[in-house]
């Protein structure tokens, strides 16, 4: 069983991240499956909805690195709540738009609301995702990081739980208001957090060029630590065949079948179910400490898995193959994210994390028009889920072909995080 530590349970900023969590990416993703689902209700074009998935993701791949910069300089928690409240705001615009000009909105409007949150986006999750390790006591990070992460897992259904049963209502307006609550809700929980001050920048340097010099030097860092290299670029090629293919391969499916946006929003609850449930698998094991070399087989069974998904006739079977891949893509981040974030020097943190989340992005614009592309041309949606199955199954299983994976738990960054005596941190508000 997990030792936990009870002190962790008086952390004042833990249950502020929790409850910010399960407002901030419930939102995001009641917001994506709405997205997806009006996008295709409008155009009822798979290529129209894979453009629009790949203008979300550009800007993440051209401000991401800047993005981890700046969480490295400045208040973590102020450029949280910034971000989701201009998020409220222009889903907020966007139902103005609807309100006024009619339910029909032309695709340069969804494309453009895309676009913003993916600007949005490249500043936000840097500073979510290295924000742990500066709001509790350095002792308890690993166990916070994956108590608010599993909290994040179950977000999964949430966001999608509502998104189903908004789009019961048929009401377009309703819905964008509503996540736009969810969003304001979030950023308000985020200003509450008293953060702990870290040892920040080696220079106080302020401008452009500063930043761009923050930038190189946390792509040095990563590219002297070879199994972080190795990990970036599993997650890249992982990325390339997942975010498509589910994205805009099943609400295609579920489409193709007659079944409504309601199953749609099921779907991805069951993947977000799954997720839960691995979170819970990895508490018990203790974060994997001492079994990180499953990962690689949890990961190649996650792949195997994805390629059922559009085999099963029933909903409730293909929920059950997407739960089965949830419940094994937390076994495989949850332990790799602990890691990192209980790992990696705070005042490096947040590149390192917008590195990898940089990678994990960066073939996404890819993948959203590859599969878009595949679609249009005819291909079955539930032979595009069986190939990129198999493709993430064989990128895993690739892992044991390289030793610094096979040797992970005698790697010098855990055996640095291991030996390493903590600090208490004062907490400030800064």
């Amino acid at each position: 069983m997990l030792s936990f530590d009870r002190r962790l349970l008086r952390e004042r900023n833990l249950w502020i991240l929790v409850l910010g969590s399960l407002f901030s990416v419930g939102g995001d993703n009641a917001y994506f499956t709405i997205l997806s689902w009006y996008t295709l209700s409008i155009t009822g074009s798979q290529l129209a909805l894979g453009t629009t998935m790949t203008l979300a993701s550009i800007p993440r791949v051209i401000f991401m690195l800047v993005g981890g910069a700046i969480a490295d300089r400045f208040s973590r928690k102020w450029i949280m709540g910034v971000s989701l409240a201009a998020r409220a705001a222009v889903l907020v615009a966007f139902a103005l738009r609807i309100a006024v000009f009619g339910p029909r909105a032309p695709l340069w409007s969804i494309d453009l609301m895309a676009v913003l949150f993916g600007v949005i986006d490249s500043f936000y999750y840097p500073a979510t995702s290295s924000i742990v390790q500066t709001a509790v006591a350095e002792e308890h990070v690993a166990q916070a990081s994956s108590i608010v992460q599993t909290v994040q897992q179950a977000s999964t259904v949430v966001g999608p739980m509502l998104a189903a049963v908004l789009l019961a209502q048929r009401d377009y307006r309703l819905m964008f208001v509503v996540v736009a609550l969810v969003f304001a809700i979030a950023a308000v929980t985020m200003f509450w957090i008293r953060l702990r001050g870290h040892s920040g920048l080696e220079d106080g340097a302020q401008g452009a060029s500063a930043v761009l010099r923050d930038v190189a030097d946390g792509l040095r860092f990563v590219a002297r630590i070879r199994l972080l290299v190795i990990v970036m670029c599993l997650s890249l090629v992982v990325n390339l065949f997942c975010i498509g293919p589910l994205s805009i391969g099943v609400p295609v499916m579920i489409r193709n079948r007659g079944w409504t946006g309601a199953v749609l929003g099921e779907y991805q609850s069951a993947l977000g179910v799954g997720s839960i449930v691995g979170g819970v698998i990895v508490a018990l094991l203790r974060g994997f400490q001492g079994k990180l070399i499953w990962i690689g087989m949890c990961g190649a069974l996650m792949g195997l898995a994805m390629a059922t998904v559009g085999y099963w006739p029933l909903p409730f079977q293909g929920m059950a193959a997407l739960g089965l891949v949830g419940i094994l893509m937390s076994i495989v981040n949850i332990p790799f994210l602990a890691f990192l974030q209980a790992s990696i020097p705070e005042e490096k943190l947040g590149r390192v994390m917008s590195v990898l989340m940089l990678v994990s992005v960066g073939f996404t614009p890819i993948s959203y028009a590859l599969s878009s592309w595949v679609l249009q041309q005819g291909v079955a949606p539930e032979l595009l889920l069986l190939a990129c199955g198999v493709g993430v199954a064989a990128a895993f299983a690739a892992l044991y072909l390289t030793r610094d994976y096979r040797h992970i738990e005698s790697h010098p960054l855990l055996t640095h995080r291991h030996a390493s005596v903590p600090k208490p941190g004062k907490l400030k508000q800064p």
